[in-house]
């Protein structure tokens, strides 16, 4: 009797599986814009070259996008069942995004670089760093960094303020 309640104890609680139907159509977008691409290029192609060039992989990533597509749409089972995303970790890439939005909303306001400094120190506090001193030292020599290839390199006029 004890030796089945520790049993069952050490067995994980089945969860229910749920299907990601997102996978499969963000597999279905790309794949047709796969074919798109190697379509219009038919159109304007030049010689057998331009052919050879963009066909074949237009097919390879067609048919590895479809296949990854289909894939992920199996429900996870075994580990991949027990690996189950937080619903923190779910709105990451949300909140990535709204932050790059907001990264370019304000860098005409704050200057390049410092919008980018920012940028750099609260992606990477989303992401989970909680160490300043490795804030720091990614974010400001790296919007040094970017600002300079930009500015300087590049030419491109951008709004600095410090750099």
């Amino acid at each position: 009797m004890a030796d089945d309640m520790q049993m069952s104890a050490a067995q994980p609680e089945e969860t229910p599986t749920r299907r990601r139907w997102g996978a499969l159509v963000f597999a279905l977008v790309l794949a047709g814009a796969m074919v798109f691409y190697a379509w219009s290029v038919m159109d304007i192609a030049r010689n057998l070259t331009d052919y050879l060039l963009i066909l074949p992989a237009a097919v390879i990533g067609v048919a590895a996008a479809l296949w990854a597509g289909l894939a992920d749409l199996r429900p996870a089972k075994g580990l991949a069942a027990l690996t189950r995303r937080s619903l923190r970790e779910e709105v990451k890439p949300i909140a990535l995004l709204v932050l790059t939005v907001l990264y370019a909303c304000s860098a005409p306001f704050l200057g390049f670089d410092i919008a980018t400094a920012l940028f750099i120190a609260l992606a990477l506090l989303l992401q989970g760093e909680r160490s300043w001193w490795k804030i720091a030292v990614a974010a400001l020599p790296g919007a040094a960094l970017i600002t300079w290839v930009f500015v300087d390199l590049l030419a491109v006029r951008m709004p600095v303020t410090l750099f």
